[in-house]
């Protein structure tokens, strides 16, 4: 996985890393190793998918970003602008409309029954889409919405009942009725404003290597689509057209892209590597403290910051959590940091300090019982009001572990488009419903406890 690709907003980082445009444009061979294996749909799971919940209208100009349930068990989804209308460019258009040419509806689980839930109102196709939090309930009906007033990616409620929403170099603290409270710099924005020439050799560096990736990418591409050329036309397969048309716009889309990396310049990549450092990734808390994940000052990684409650006294606490595709979950449990370290394939635990004090899982290549599959998981992970520990895998996978690690079974599977993407889940306090995250299709997916294990 392309060190690049850091950012799951960055459009320069989806061309960048040149492995994953195969997956933006639903290449089956990028996602066949990524989707749930036999054992794993077929293994007993307490919790099957009954109903989805749309986070936006059909045709709005708007994204689903992050979601998590508030202490009434509402559902708050944090929504944002499209791509297009934040201005992506041709490529990005072109990567899009492709992505949905080419992917195939994902295949329901098992015995599902799943029924679309409520949907958010349509706005009128005039209005600006601003970054805001819907709420919804557990039938997907849309109660109401507030606006954030920034750019945000990420939201999670802390134990006091209080929303927490970061994103674009601030965050903010709501109250559960959706009143700002607080705001303040994210805690990286200081180390931004004074290393100014540490960001401008990160700049120059990662110019040079898109340089590089760029002419990389397209030889690879071209062999690989040369390798379908050079067969006759009416002997290949519909996959194998389908995979012509696909290398063939990669191929073109790198190229485009090439000739506007080098006109690059280094103010311009600056602007990109400091856009990035501005970016949260998760935002979670205890009782008294913040801590916020964003990219790390330094390297390609990530790293954890506490604050006090209100939002000061930052400290960097964990400099080098490895994970593609610009997700990195942290959620706080009685005190101790949970992380879903997708890239090095395990749950590691840390005190407030930072301190690790332990890890758990394994890759796998089935990603059977206690071990992850994919390229990189687990991605995301939550906890219920009673303790138990769900940690859920790109693929829609959600197992159940003990906080020190110890796998208790399946808690169900989502259907979704598998491939490195955030895959939020939370459960209701009485477990009897759980929420997956379709970050691809702006909804979020409800899984409902079944009355014993199917």
């Amino acid at each position: 996985m392309s060190k690049l690709f850091a950012s799951r907003r960055s459009f320069v980082g989806i061309l960048a890393a040149g492995s994953l445009i195969g997956a933006a444009l639903g290449s089956a061979a990028t996602m066949a190793g990524e989707g749930v294996a036999e054992s794993v749909a077929k293994a007993p799971a307490t919790h099957k998918q009954t109903a989805i919940i749309n986070a936006i209208a059909k045709g709005e100009a708007a994204k689903l970003e992050d979601f998590c349930l508030a202490a009434d068990g509402k559902v708050l989804a944090l929504v944002g602008p499209a791509p297009a209308a934040q201005g992506g460019g041709l490529i990005l258009g072109l990567l899009g409309a492709l992505s949905e040419a080419a992917e195939e509806p994902a295949a329901a689980p098992a015995e599902a029954d799943a029924k679309t839930g409520g949907a958010a109102k349509k706005p009128a196709k005039s209005a600006k889409i601003e970054t805001q939090v819907r709420v919804f309930d557990a039938a997907g009906k849309q109660l109401s919405h507030w606006l954030v007033g920034f750019p945000a990616e990420a939201i999670n409620v802390a134990p006091d009942g209080t929303v927490l929403v970061g994103g674009q170099g601030k965050v903010a603290r709501f109250s559960a009725d959706g009143k700002k409270l607080q705001e303040s710099e994210s805690p990286q924005m200081v180390y931004i404003r004074e290393k100014t020439e540490e960001m401008r050799e990160r700049a120059k560096e990662q110019l040079e290597a898109q340089k590089a990736m760029v002419d990389e990418n397209i030889k690879v591409y071209e062999e690989q689509l040369k390798t379908l050329t050079d067969k006759k036309q009416d002997e290949l397969t519909d996959e194998e057209k389908n995979m012509q048309r696909l290398y063939a716009a990669q191929v073109q889309a790198m190229k485009t892209y090439g000739q506007q990396v080098k006109n690059k310049t280094i103010e311009q990549a600056m602007q990109e590597v400091t856009s990035r450092a501005l970016e949260t990734h998760s935002i979670c808390a205890s009782k008294g403290e913040v801590f916020i994940v964003v990219p790390a000052m330094a390297g390609y990684g990530y790293g954890v910051w506490r604050t006090d409650a209100k939002l000061g006294n930052a400290k960097e606490i964990v400099k080098d959590l490895r994970g593609c595709c610009g997700q990195m979950d942290v959620q706080c449990h009685n005190d101790v940091l949970f992380v879903s370290e997708n890239s090095r394939h395990r749950v590691a635990k840390f005190d407030r300090e930072g301190k690790e004090l332990g890890a758990f899982g394994k890759r796998d290549r089935e990603g059977e019982g206690e071990n992850f599959g994919g390229c990189c998981n687990p991605m995301n992970l939550c906890f219920t009001a009673s303790g138990n520990l769900y940690v859920a895998e790109s693929n829609g996978a959600v197992k159940h572990f003990t906080p020190d690690g110890r796998f208790v079974g399946m808690v169900g599977v989502a259907s979704v488009q598998p491939g490195c993407k955030n895959s939020c889940v939370a459960a209701t306090a009485d477990d009897k419903h759980l929420f997956y995250i379709d970050i691809q299709k702006s909804q979020i997916i409800v899984l409902a406890k079944q009355e014993s294990p199917k």
